[in-house]
């Protein structure tokens, strides 16, 4: 029979055993973090450091001591993000991805967090989707978080690129009528295809790790 623990939970109550658990989550994470960009990264730097203040949190779900399952979750005022869940292959379809998932609901208070799904592992996550009436807000291109596929966001929108928006906004205040609808277009249409593909690994290295 599984657990599902809570990593906070050992800050208080065993220093020792938050640290080797943090690592152990690393190790059973890593496996799968080929597919995404800087994962080593934004593990010791955004994700230990924020549970130690109370804005991210991890579930683990264990089967006599091991690891089988983890769900990676931020809380912050304006994003409720689960930011990683998987099962391993041998456990699936056991019930742990839902217990995973109802503990993070409860953490994060609502029931359709911010998700984004690589688009080749969407059938793993259809009942999931269905379930919950998950809503298809936005689509990545390949790059953005996964190497080799594209990524589907449900229920929001990944919040640097309204940052983004908000910034081109204010400068095209001080700009003609114009050159404000020319340098809309431009942006659109290049951040939607791809074609500027310096100017948004320039913005991915600004944002991608304050963000995720």
């Amino acid at each position: 029979m599984y657990q599902i623990l809570k990593l906070s939970n050992y800050i208080e109550e065993n220093h020792k055993k938050f640290s080797n658990t943090v690592l152990e989550i690393y190790n059973f994470m890593d496996d799968i973090s080929e597919e995404y960009r800087n994962f080593f990264l934004w593990y010791w730097k955004k994700v230990v450091p924020d549970i130690l203040n109370g804005t991210r949190e991890i579930f683990i779900a264990t089967i006599n001591k091991k690891i089988v399952g983890v769900a990676i979750l931020k809380r912050k005022k304006d994003e409720k993000k689960i930011c990683s869940i998987f099962v391993i292959k041998e456990q699936r379809n056991k019930g742990i991805a839902t217990a995973l998932l109802e503990k993070s609901f409860d953490y994060l208070k609502t029931n359709k967090p911010l998700i984004s799904i690589s688009e080749n592992k969407l059938q793993q996550f259809s009942s999931i989707i269905k379930k919950y009436n998950w809503k298809q807000e936005q689509v990545l291109e390949k790059g953005y978080y996964n190497k080799t596929s594209r990524e589907i966001v449900f229920n929001g929108k990944i919040l640097w690129l309204k940052k983004f928006n908000r910034v081109i906004l204010y400068w095209t205040f001080f700009l003609s009528f114009d050159l404000k609808i020319y340098l809309i277009i431009v942006l659109y249409i290049n951040f939607q295809t791809h074609h500027l593909l310096v100017l948004k690994q320039h913005f991915h290295h600004i944002f991608y790790l304050s963000n995720i």
